[in-house]
């Protein structure tokens, strides 16, 4: 198994949300944060802006989730 990065695996997430857990291994809660992001966002831009508010904390949510992940991962 090739060695994985924990700031790389943050990186991804900054930037993909939950695509980081997904560069960890975990694929499926990976592409559900992302996908809960992408659709909380769009919500929040054509239905009300509370679900924008839901996205950040998504974001948020997923950051220290990758970072909980790449510790148990990258030891």
């Amino acid at each position: 198994m090739a060695e994985k990065s924990k700031i790389t695996a943050l990186v991804i997430s900054f930037i993909f949300t939950g695509l980081g857990i997904a560069y960890l291994g975990n694929v499926k809660k990976g592409v559900t944060l992302f996908a809960a992001r992408i659709l909380l966002s769009c919500m929040g831009f054509w239905v009300h802006w509370i679900f924008s508010r839901f996205a950040i904390i998504v974001w948020i949510v997923a950051l220290y989730l990758t970072w909980r992940e790449a510790e148990a991962v990258c030891r």
